[in-house]
């Protein structure tokens, strides 16, 4: 492949990647498109906060990577720890690993390492800006030996791999936002609630509120799913508990003058 050509790969690849707007879309683009720069066998990337000794990830993607391999990098408290981690946190540039030449790398875990099948890797990320938070990637079972073009790669597409991974994670973030909201109560719904709790009929709420009994219903039937309830009385009492409605006073015993 000339020089021009590659470019012009490179080029496409990076305004592909621009468009990767979920998990699915990330995953999707390192499985088809990527292998066209970059051939690997798995893949893993995650956002997290920094820790001493490695990441808590956030958020983990990852494609045939062992389970098992998984499991025994997390720690007890979270943290994803593993020599390749550890060594980009110190240098904070790409990392080749290939597992004839891992001079330096604790021997048992490398021996778990090659077991698991994912020799040959490139890894990389970014740092956010106030370096407590990171993105990570990396590439496991890349055919042929590891060099310069490997680290050329990943220095050109972390910055844009780390800009999907954040859209991904503001949608995600953007996404449980609005399920929350669309949880609240509105106001009718939160007028109706009251007077549930008054033990009033739909026929009786519906007369005071000037509206049908069916759109009663309906209101009642949107507040025991956004409360998570089945009956009208747990609707009352879970409302009431959690200060949804404050129960309205009896009337004076000398009446209204």
């Amino acid at each position: 492949m000339n020089a021009y050509v590659e470019e012009g790969m490179l080029l496409q690849l990076l305004e592909s990647l621009a468009q990767v707007a979920s998990g699915d879309d990330l995953l999707a683009w390192v499985r088809q498109d990527f292998q066209q720069a970059l051939p690997h066998g798995a893949f893993l990337c995650g956002f997290g906060r920094i820790h001493r000794a490695g990441i808590s990830f956030a958020r983990m993607y990852s494609w045939n990577l062992p389970a098992a391999y998984l499991r025994e990098q997390q720690q007890a408290d979270g943290q994803y720890v593993c020599p390749i981690v550890r060594r980009w946190l110190d240098s904070g540039d790409v990392q080749l690993v290939e597992a004839a030449r891992a001079a330096g790398i604790d021997p048992v875990w490398l021996a778990r390492f090659e077991a698991s099948g994912l020799q040959n890797v490139a890894a990389h990320g970014m740092y956010d800006f106030s370096r407590h938070y990171a993105s990570y990637f990396s590439f496991h079972r890349i055919p042929g030996p590891l060099g310069e073009r490997h680290r050329f790669l990943l220095r050109i597409f972390c910055p844009s791999l780390h800009a999907a991974l954040l859209r991904i994670l503001h949608a995600i973030k953007a996404e449980s936002s609005a399920a929350r909201k669309g949880r609240a109560l509105t106001a009718r719904e939160l007028e109706v609630l009251g007077w549930v709790c008054e033990g009033k009929t739909s026929s009786e709420i519906a007369s005071i509120l000037g509206i049908t009994q069916s759109t009663v219903r309906n209101q009642i039937q949107s507040i025991l799913v956004k409360l998570r309830v089945n009956t009208r009385a747990q609707a009352a009492a879970k409302a009431i508990k959690k200060g949804l409605v404050v129960p309205r006073q009896p009337d004076s015993i000398f009446g209204n003058f």
